[in-house]
């Protein structure tokens, strides 16, 4: 989804309507994951990533599949230095792993020189948003601070429009990350990041859903015979949205 100027007066408030439809694209997408299309737009780049460690028992899992953000990050990218909040999982990734790219802080309330000492072509926020409680200050805050020093933003955030979801919503049920404050459809994530002064120009979708029976062995003919394999945006998990910082 590209982000138009018709749709951009709506996510600037410049107009309103309390019926607004928001035609997503008919296209379908290639089956990627969220950290081969970050990987890929980082590739050679100087990177800030945000809240760059996880949960220490869910690091040593993505590292055995070679699955975790900020080593794809590190391996791909020019430069790279990782910012987390969690101080345990910080000594862990510096002590046991080795990354020497990573430090401890709030971006929020403290002042990291090593954000805002240099220029940086991008800063990731993979995975991040919907877990906080006020994700539009979250982000204003940071484009005040770092907004000079960083030119352009990756964020990737749940999407809500997924079939997954869709069969829950059937069977009187929400599955979710006990966490998340907040699902996203491409034109709220956007609207955030407006809100915040971010100036997002395309919304894209990756993370294929888990597919039923008949699917898989759809699937499979189109590998034997050649066939391009592609889905429609609501067979994807995550929402994947870039643009300039100002």
């Amino acid at each position: 989804m590209e982000i138009d100027q018709k749709i951009l007066k709506y996510l600037r408030g410049e107009e309103f309507t309390n019926s607004l439809v928001v035609n997503l694209e008919r296209s379908k997408y290639e089956v990627r994951s969220r950290e081969e299309v970050i990987t890929e737009i980082i590739k050679g780049k100087d990177v800030i990533h945000i809240g760059c460690s996880d949960h220490i028992p869910v690091i040593r899992e993505k590292m055995a599949v070679n699955k975790w953000l900020h080593k794809l990050i590190t391996d791909n990218s020019r430069t790279c230095i990782g910012v987390d909040i969690d101080k345990e999982s910080i000594e862990f990734v510096t002590r046991e792993l080795g990354f020497n790219n990573v430090i401890c802080g709030n971006i929020i309330t403290d002042d990291l020189n090593e954000l805002s000492a240099r220029e940086w072509d991008y800063a990731v926020f993979g995975e991040i948003i919907e877990h906080l409680d006020n994700p539009v200050e979250f982000l204003k805050i940071f484009r005040e601070k770092y907004g000079k020093n960083v030119k352009r933003f990756i964020i990737t955030v749940p999407n809500i429009y997924n079939k997954k979801n869709l069969k829950n919503l059937l069977r009187y049920r929400e599955e979710i990350n006990s966490d998340h404050r907040f699902w996203f459809t491409p034109y709220t994530v956007a609207k955030v990041l407006v809100s915040a002064g971010f100036m997002p120009e395309k919304i894209s979708f990756a993370n294929l859903i888990s597919l039923g029976k008949m699917e898989l062995v759809i699937r499979k003919l189109k590998k034997i015979s050649g066939m391009k394999i592609s889905y429609p945006y609501y067979y994807f998990s995550s929402l994947i949205a870039t643009g300039n910082m100002n």
